[in-house]
């Protein structure tokens, strides 16, 4: 390798000792070397931080599973299917009672204007 000077009066080269090139060789190579380490220990990371969240989900697959009738026997597509419908009824029966209980609170509000 060579090293070029520049002096205002004239441009000089000279050769880096082989002890200098040698000393830039062995830390290229040691930063490679750290930088591979480094690279591998966030590959493991992330591998157990993905594996974490496939966890996360299959916990929560089984939990819906359970809730939903049925959902113990159905894959994941007809499971989460069956759990919209399952939803949208579970809102029907809410509006229907909220319906019977409003007329049954009119029922009484009239049966007590009338003396009943």
């Amino acid at each position: 390798m060579e090293e070029t000077l520049a002096t205002p009066a004239t441009t000089t080269r000279r050769s880096l000792s082989p002890s200098c090139s040698a000393s830039v060789k062995s830390r290229a190579g040691g930063f490679e070397r750290r930088t591979k380490r480094r690279l591998s220990e966030t590959n493991a990371i992330a591998r157990e931080d993905q594996e974490e969240e496939e966890d996360e989900v299959k916990e929560k697959i089984e939990a819906l599973q359970r809730i939903i009738p049925g959902g113990t026997t159905l894959g994941v597509d007809a499971l989460f299917e069956e759990t919209a419908g399952y939803i949208m009824s579970l809102q029907c029966q809410i509006k229907t009672i909220k319906v019977l209980t409003s007329f049954l609170q009119r029922l009484d509000q009239e049966d007590m204007k009338f003396g009943g």
